[in-house]
């Protein structure tokens, strides 16, 4: 796989595979990752395959997962399907909540409006609620990835755990965590193997970049 490297602002984005990328990132060099790894439920995602056995999940679960553990002091994983799969690798700290109002999800009950995030590590969010509220939304920047998230997802997520600082997410998709933790003035790493997700999120975070530039000259005059 080639490796593709751009660079905008305080966002560093990596095209490659994360298992490779994440073993060349220094031990407790970021503070946070907030990710959405593939469900393995069978989505289209390009080259990645989303049909393993559960055992072959875990497996693949447990190459880039330990390098998270190594690399930050937050990890927060989003998912439904595979969180059990995570927590044989090690146990998580928490559970929070993300709240999706008005979702058309299903669930054995009818709709499902609500998924679960597994904390790994420092978690110091100290009287602050574990439930994150962000209603999914039409979002024509994002079109073409199969499951992009909506924003506030990310920037809950971050506003919780990461007061200052570096976000890293090693599954960057559409580039809503990197747009996200641009616009609340944090430094960036994403890690994106499919090249036209990469370029997708490349297009919106020099967007967020650019848009910060702008503000910040208005600003000053």
């Amino acid at each position: 796989m080639k490796i593709r490297e751009e660079n905008f602002g305080r966002a560093r984005l990596i095209l490659g595979d994360c298992v490779d990328i994440l073993k060349s990132i220094e031990s407790d060099s970021v503070d946070l990752i907030v990710t959405d790894p593939p469900y393995n439920v069978g989505v289209d995602y390009g080259e990645h395959n989303d049909n393993m056995s559960l055992d072959e999940f875990t497996e693949w679960a447990r190459l880039w997962f330990i390098d998270c553990r190594r690399i930050s002091k937050t990890l927060l994983i989003t998912g439904q399907a595979r969180l059990p799969q995570y927590a044989i690798i090690e146990p998580w700290k928490w559970l929070l909540q993300w709240w999706k109002p008005a979702a058309m999800g299903r669930s054995p009950v009818g709709f499902c409006n609500w998924e679960p995030i597994a904390m790994w590590g420092d978690g110091s969010a100290a009287g602050k609620t574990d439930i994150i509220k962000a209603t999914i939304v039409p979002d024509i920047t994002v079109s073409g990835h199969p499951c992009p998230k909506p924003k506030g997802w990310a920037t809950g997520q971050i506003n919780l755990f990461s007061k200052a600082g570096s976000v890293l997410d090693p599954f960057l998709g559409s580039g809503t965590t990197g747009v996200a933790a641009i616009e609340l003035g944090r430094t960036f790493i994403g890690i994106e193997r499919e090249e036209k997700y990469f370029d997708l999120a490349c297009r919106r975070i020099e967007a967020a970049v650019n848009q910060g530039n702008l503000f910040n000259q208005w600003s000053e005059k």
